[in-house]
């Protein structure tokens, strides 16, 4: 290495220590900056003591039922084919539409969120739901709260409803 490659490098050096100096301050997150991000975008931060009690609340709840639904984060088995069912059938079950009282809570996911409308009988297909929802990008927009929802309801009405409207 001759001298002016030896004084070229550390020119070098120091123009970029003086540039590392000069713009981290603009690079730095502060907790302020982060929860504004958050709250703009409808986001909530959970710490990991309360999402380990969250699972074990989801894990520890009775079953109302011996089904094949054992974990809310699995899909419930939606076979791509429903059984072909005669119009009366599907007629009494048309009739029977009835108003059903839904609730979302803080740290529900879109998955979370189908997975309890496929148990309480509000939708049909949970993949279904899930890809109308991301069509529309609806996912980020899912509000907490009560919310009274029919099981004649659409897809598309549900997704209006729990999102208030926003997609």
């Amino acid at each position: 290495m001759d001298k002016h490659t030896a004084r070229g490098l550390a020119i070098g050096l120091f123009f970029t220590a003086i540039l590392l100096i000069v713009f981290k301050p603009m690079f730095t997150l502060n907790q302020e900056a982060v929860t504004s991000y958050l709250e703009d975008n409808n986001l909530v931060v959970i710490s990991k003591e309360e999402s380990v009690n969250m699972e074990q609340s989801d894990y520890s709840a009775p079953k109302e039922n011996d089904s094949s639904e054992d974990e809310p984060a699995q899909m419930v088995a939606d076979n791509d084919k429903e059984p072909v069912k005669s119009k009366d059938h599907q007629e009494k079950e048309e009739s029977k539409s009835e108003d059903i009282l839904f609730n979302i809570t803080k740290g529900m996911v879109s998955s979370d969120v189908a997975f309890q409308l496929k148990k309480n009988g509000l939708i049909k297909n949970q993949g279904e739901f899930i890809k109308t929802l991301e069509s529309k990008n609806g996912a980020k927009y899912i509000q907490i709260g009560e919310y009274t929802l029919n099981s004649s309801m659409s897809n598309d009405e549900i997704i209006s409803v729990i999102t208030r409207n926003r997609v």
